[in-house]
């Protein structure tokens, strides 16, 4: 829940929406639980019970470990739900978490590296 997750998950809290939030650090999500937001313990607890997951990383080490890690995001999520990668990676993790993400029948969408936006411009 930092610079880019909190206010998303507030925009998306007054909006209406069920929101549930993970922090590595979990006082940072306190703010949002007290607006009604649903806190999870671990990443795989949030794609285990959301059918949307939004990650916002600051590196592709974190992202990876967020992901792939021990109680990371493949081990909750399944078909039919989505994993939005919003965090500041490079091509190769990119691709080794969007491979992980589509091995269990999810889909996946990173909107954020270089990668990506070479892929949308040609």
């Amino acid at each position: 829940m930092g610079i880019m997750g909190s206010p998303m998950a507030l925009n998306l809290i007054k909006a209406g929406c069920d929101v549930t939030v993970w922090n590595r650090t979990k006082s940072k999500c306190d703010p949002l639980v007290g607006l009604g937001a649903k806190y999870k313990s671990s990443p795989e607890e949030v794609t285990a019970t959301c059918d949307l997951t939004f990650a916002m990383l600051a590196d592709p080490e974190s992202a990876i470990d967020v992901a792939c890690g021990k109680n990371g995001a493949v081990f909750g999520i399944s078909s039919g739900k989505g994993y939005v990668d919003v965090s500041t990676v490079d091509a190769a993790s990119s691709i080794l978490i969007s491979k992980q993400i589509k091995d269990t029948g999810a889909l996946f969408l990173e909107v954020t590296s270089r990668y990506t936006k070479k892929l949308l411009l040609s």
